[in-house]
């Protein structure tokens, strides 16, 4: 579910010159510097989760792993970044100044581990959790680090400059852009940095500093960051909806288009498949050429980065709550469903073939490799000019509140986007209360203890063929509710087998949030 809590119902160290990246699975975004997606090892060809760790904001970072096992993340509103044992349990955390949107942390050979956070700082700390140094830049960072083999670390800020330090934290230089640099640099194999900004334009600069090229796109680059082929190619995806191949030095090879703007960072696979995400719903496989080899559409943006195992195997996470596992073909192998959406965390494989990723139900996951499930629907292979999103049914409903809090007294309104629905259901909204007992709202009449589970929308059945996005759900107004934490729930509900709230019969997943009252 989207994130929503509703109703009714928070330098003393000095470091060595030439560190490296970490000998590590996956020691930064994207895992290398040229920020392939490409990892050594195999990943999991049936999920099984091995564990989960709640944090108390959403994981939105995607994790890095030390040479140790040790897992590294940064969970949004905690404004934390924490570490955690390949079992999953808590070894120590640090607390920036502000929120961690999108920056991953990035872990060099002398054991530092260097991330940033919105009070415009970029951070190093020891692998026992103190802070070495830190930089302050003049804006928010939504940029990840990444550590060059000279042990320089590089990272943009919205101040609108790419910087770039030495493993102790001394200033090397910064390169000022025309807009704000989102886009997590990458490395070539002479040390060319390349990334892109929000003033329309994917830039290569030496590493001492001067500008090499600028190659020119139509519209923003934010979150995509660029990935560098062997032979020295770049791949990097727009908000023009394209995702362009360049030169090494900076003419147009090809683009293709998606069916709409592109966060997602490229991977690459072993045979120059390049695959990304777009905010269509889709993952990509274009082939060397720029063609597309073939696409597959999920119920959710895909703003997550997909990663590449060793055996050719592509996982990626989406905003319908789902991690997803393909084949080099295209075939879908397996999903697993998380409690709410994925946004831009992406997965890292470990050397024992583990999967981690974060989701927005404030969770970092760790996949094992289980048994093999019967995939569900194949990807399509249809031209680009032909595709349009096709959101699967699962789930069918997903619950948005109004805001974060409430008081005692007050109202509450949350929509509802439902999707495909193959048979005629109930779609139903009710709230969980604290002392354990249960509310149902209907239509009309707001909330009851009668045990009637679709009740919520319009009289009647739903089956849909297309999206309904922002259908008014529920709409009530409070007073005296008790503060506390309770929980909203919603879903579709079969309509010839459900007879009463304690025997509900479900289509999908099931939406459910914690909600506040303060």
């Amino acid at each position: 579910m989207k994130t929503a809590v509703a109703v009714i119902a928070l330098l003393a160290f000095v470091l060595p010159l030439n560190a490296q990246p970490a000998d590590s699975p996956w020691p930064m975004f994207r895992r290398d510097i040229r920020h392939s997606g490409r990892s050594d090892y195999p990943g999991p060809s049936g999920p099984h989760l091995s564990w989960s760790y709640l944090t108390n904001g959403q994981v939105s970072s995607s994790p890095a792993i030390g040479s140790d096992g040790r897992v590294y993340v940064s969970p949004y509103e905690s404004k934390c970044l924490y570490v955690f044992t390949s079992a999953g349990s808590f070894v120590w955390s640090y607390a920036t100044g502000n929120t961690i949107d999108y920056p991953s942390p990035a872990l060099g050979s002398n054991g530092v581990v260097y991330f940033a956070a919105n009070d415009n700082r970029v951070y190093a700390c020891t692998s026992a959790g103190k802070l070495s140094w830190s930089y302050l830049t003049g804006g928010r960072i939504f940029s990840s680090p990444a550590i060059g083999t000279d042990g320089g670390v590089y990272i943009g800020s919205h101040d609108g400059h790419l910087y770039a330090f030495k493993s102790s934290g001394e200033y090397s230089w910064d390169y000022p852009t025309g807009g704000e640099v989102q886009s997590s640099p990458a490395l070539g194999s002479d040390g060319t940095v390349y990334f892109g900004s929000k003033d329309y334009r994917v830039y290569a600069i030496t590493s001492a500093g001067a500008l090499s090229w600028t190659f020119p796109t139509t519209n923003w680059i934010t979150c995509s960051s660029p990935a560098i082929g062997s032979d020295g190619r770049v791949y990097i995806g727009s908000f023009d909806q394209q995702v362009y191949a360049l030169t090494s030095t900076g003419s147009l090879i090809w683009s293709f288009t998606t069916g709409n703007f592109v966060q997602s960072s490229p991977a690459l696979g072993s045979d120059g498949t390049v695959y990304i995400g777009s905010y269509d719903n889709r993952l990509y496989a274009i082939t060397p050429g720029g063609a597309l080899g073939w696409s597959y559409a999920t119920a959710g943006v895909v703003h997550s980065s997909p990663a590449v195992g060793s055996d050719g195997h592509v996982y990626v996470g989406s905003r319908d709550n789902r991690v997803y596992s393909f084949d080099a073909e295209g075939a879908l192998a397996w999903s697993f469903i998380t409690g709410r959406a994925i946004w831009s965390s992406s997965p890292a494989l470990g050397s024992d073939g583990d999967l981690y990723i974060g989701s927005s139900d404030n969770r970092l996951y760790c996949l094992k490799q289980g048994s093999v499930p019967t995939p569900t629907p194949s990807p399509t292979s249809t031209p680009a000019a032909t595709l349009t999103p096709t959101p699967t049914p699962t789930p069918p409903i997903d619950l948005t509140a109004d805001k974060a809090e409430y008081g005692t007294t007050g109202s509450i309104s949350v929509t509802a986007d439902v999707w495909p629905l193959t048979v005629p259901c109930y779609p139903f909204v009710r709230v969980l209360m604290a002392d354990g007992s249960t509310l149902y709202y209907q239509r009309g009449v707001g909330f009851t203890a009668s045990p009637v589970p679709y009740l919520g929308f319009a009289a009647g059945t739903i089956m849909t063929t297309e999206p309904i996005m922002g259908y008014p759900a529920l709409s009530a107004n409070f007073s005296g509710i008790p503060t506390g934490a309770y929980a909203l729930e919603g879903g579709a509900v079969d309509m010839t087998r459900t007879i009463s709230a304690s025997n509900l019969f479900y289509f999908g997943t099931v939406d459910r949030e914690v909600l506040r009252v303060k």
